[in-house]
């Protein structure tokens, strides 16, 4: 069963088409929804979560139906949303055992978690102080121990990493990386950082206008940019160079002098650069595919006919 099961999923703002005909279905440990601002991440995310009704549209979150089985849902999800969102006169340790109640934990349970989740998040010497004196990032450590409190199956993480210092950033994201390695929730992170997805995610929903352009494993997407080889050769051959472009290929030498990213015309194969070798008398000692970018898939994914 997957993770995450939509088909023709639509949701309008007046006349704003905010989701349009959404339909993919992925699993994972940690998939990324990737999107510029207003493509309809947080929509989706609400609409997931059951804060927002689609107009039409049938839902599946973790085996269930979300028409029939919302409570259910929510009480296997946990969420945290895009901006401070602090509670006032409250601790860290208050706030985040308050949500562990809210979610149906007895008090004495609620504070248990509250104490493990801060401790999760590293806010373990800050849980006492008042969150209005927290930090940013935080502020964000804190909201995502709310949403962990209950132990939940899908976490739900709405742009974390907004507004941090790059410390702070690096230490978020090594929790989603351990959340996703560990015994933990699969994590659903919402951003519009791809390096965040590249070095958190193994799945990976890219939006653009309210539509889904792609939905599968991160590695498939990769695969999907332009065909690029790297070329090791016994010694710098600038000739080689000459013979790849002479063929409709663009070579860049990489980080040694002897080793160049090659970049294939489209329909060309490997046998290009061994013909291209023969032709400089270029020794090539290794010859090996390059993983595709995931700033060249994205752009790609969400490109548009004309554009």
């Amino acid at each position: 069963m997957p993770l995450l099961n939509l088909q023709g999923v639509n949701k309008r703002y007046g006349g704003t088409k905010a989701l349009d005909a959404v339909g993919f279905a992925v699993d994972g440990r940690a998939i990324g929804l990737l999107g510029p601002n207003g493509a309809g991440k947080t929509t989706l995310m609400k609409v997931l979560l059951g804060l927002e009704a689609p107009d039409s549209g049938a839902i599946q979150v973790l085996g269930l139906d979300a028409r029939t089985a919302p409570t259910a849902i929510r009480g296997k999800l946990g969420y945290a949303a895009e901006g401070p969102g602090r509670l006032p006169g409250l601790s860290g340790l208050e706030s985040v055992a308050l949500a562990g109640e809210l979610c149906g934990l007895r008090r004495r349970v609620a504070l248990l978690r509250a104490h493990d989740m801060l401790d999760l998040v590293g806010l373990d010497e800050a849980r006492y102080r008042p969150v209005e004196t927290y930090s940013t990032g935080m502020h964000q450590r804190v909201k995502v121990a709310m949403a962990l409190v209950h132990d939940p199956e899908l976490v739900l993480l709405d742009e974390p990493t907004s507004g941090l210092d790059p410390e702070s950033r690096d230490e978020l994201l090594d929790l989603i990386v351990h959340l996703r390695s560990g015994g933990g929730p699969a994590v659903l992170l919402s951003t519009h950082l791809l390096h965040d997805v590249e070095r958190t995610c193994d799945t990976v929903v890219i939006m653009r206008r309210g539509q889904v352009r792609y939905a599968g494993p991160l590695a498939a997407l990769q695969a999907q940019t332009p065909d690029r080889w790297a070329v090791r050769t016994a010694r710098p051959a600038p000739a080689l160079v000459t013979a790849l472009a002479a063929r409709g290929a663009d070579a860049a030498a990489a980080d040694q002098a002897e080793v160049l990213e090659v970049a294939l015309p489209q329909g060309a194969g490997p046998e290009l650069v061994w013909a291209a070798a023969a032709e400089a008398g270029a020794a090539v000692v290794h010859l090996a595919p390059v993983a595709g970018n995931l700033e060249a898939a994205f752009l790609g994914a969400i490109a548009e006919e004309g554009a």
